[in-house]
């Protein structure tokens, strides 16, 4: 009977450690929504007698005001539509207040506007990142109109991914 014998040390090889599965999909910071991820919406306005009109684009005699919303994360879209959120217990359906929903979503998103620079009366404030109650009832100082369009841009961004 033979007996081998190792002469010599045996090379170990190691194989090359793959990246992490996360790393090779995306890199760090991508599709992730952070504080500075915001949007703008611009109101193009024009004076029509003593009220404004909100209009296509920029123009001759057309104000532009600009309104700066923060993109919501997951958490925030759940917590502010549970508590916009009532359960109908004749019809047992969860139904949704739009209105109650759009109120939360200026008071929590809105990061700042132009409508304040030559009005001190629409000023916005927050405390602890949320609009006081005192801000909420400058934005509905705004014409129906004005009000109207904000909302549809600030959702088709949000809900739409316009």
């Amino acid at each position: 009977m033979a007996v081998v014998r190792a002469t010599g040390k045996a090379k170990r090889t190691v194989a090359p450690q793959p990246a992490r599965v996360d790393e090779q999909i995306m890199p760090p910071g991508n599709y992730e929504v952070t504080e500075e991820h915001t949007f703008d919406v611009d109101v193009y306005l024009k004076k029509n007698g003593k009220r404004w009109i909100v209009v296509r684009g920029e123009g001759k005699g057309i104000e532009v005001e600009k309104v700066v919303f923060r993109a919501w994360n997951y958490d925030e879209m759940v917590d502010l539509k549970k508590r916009a959120t009532t359960y109908d217990p004749t019809r047992r359906v969860h139904i949704i207040d739009q209105d109650a929903l759009n109120q939360l979503k200026v008071q929590k998103l809105l990061v700042s506007w132009t409508f304040g620079d030559n009005n001190p009366r629409l000023k916005i404030h927050r405390v602890q990142g949320v609009l006081t109650d005192e801000s909420w009832a400058s934005f509905k100082r705004l014409q129906t109109n004005i009000i109207d369009y904000i909302f549809g841009k600030m959702n088709e961004v949000l809900d739409y991914n316009g």
